[in-house]
């Protein structure tokens, strides 16, 4: 098992309208688990992240189902690598791999010496990398420039998380990395692939006698995730409200 990510098979990036669903596998109100049968990549570019070495970089597309009360089917689920510590393979794994969503990202994977605690700012700068990195496997055009595009979101990610130099022997690419993992990051960001929020749920690998971080398990993953089915309680009922109130002020108008 080589460090980082390997390339295996190759799927097809589905169209843009097809972003709601695929997101829509990824939010779950409750704890769950996700079992991973299969991972593939598209076109992976290759980068170096200092004192690890060469890695594949592009977001690992799963195959698998969420073992809930009703099991969850999804394909092409598309995850972002946020782990420089740990390796996994990309095939049809046999046993499957099973991840879950319980444990927070607070700091990086290192299992041996001090990890490093993310900050708040850093938390939330990698959400929306990943969300944007979402929106651009998506809905960016196909081609080169796209999987560039991939490499930069999921190099940048590597960067902010393990707080390691992460490069490429192409200069536009290694200036995009830069980009994207810097301050002003969310000014690099393409606005006409979509909306970019923060939500993601953090996968972790586990077994039956192991938890993450140990060095004997697969590497972890961020995936997109919508706001909780309670916030969209909370967003439409603040709708309603403006509603009512709009409605009772052109009343009192009126009466006037």
């Amino acid at each position: 098992m080589t460090r980082g990510l390997t390339s295996g098979g190759t799927k097809v990036a589905v169209g843009a309208a097809a972003v709601a669903a695929g997101l829509a596998f990824a939010p779950m109100a409750q704890a769950a688990t996700y079992i991973m049968q299969n991972g593939t990549m598209d076109s992976p570019r290759t980068l170096n992240i200092a004192g690890i070495g060469n890695v594949k970089a592009t977001p690992v597309q799963f195959d698998g189902y969420i073992d809930d009360v009703v099991d969850q089917p999804f394909d092409n689920l598309v995850a972002f690598c946020v782990d420089v510590y740990h390796a996994i393979t990309l095939t049809d794994y046999d046993p499957d791999l099973k991840y879950t969503d319980t444990i927070p990202l607070t700091t990086d994977s290192q299992w041996d010496g001090s990890p490093k605690v993310l900050t708040n700012q850093e938390i939330l700068q990698i959400g929306r990398l990943v969300n944007y990195g979402t929106n651009v496997f998506y809905n960016a055009p196909g081609g080169a420039a796209r999987y560039d595009e991939l490499a930069a979101v999921q190099g940048a990610i590597w960067q902010v998380v393990s707080g390691l130099n992460v490069t490429s022997t192409n200069a536009t690419l290694n200036t995009r990395i830069d980009n994207l993992a810097g301050l002003s990051y969310m000014s690099f960001f393409n606005t006409g692939y979509g909306h970019v929020h923060s939500g993601i749920k953090f996968l972790t690998p586990f077994t039956d006698s192991r938890v993450y971080p140990d060095k004997k398990l697969t590497q972890a993953f961020a995936i997109a995730a919508v706001p909780e089915p309670a916030a969209w309680v909370m967003m439409i009922g603040g709708f309603a409200c403006a509603g009512a109130m709009l409605r009772r002020s052109r009343r009192q108008a009126f009466a006037a």
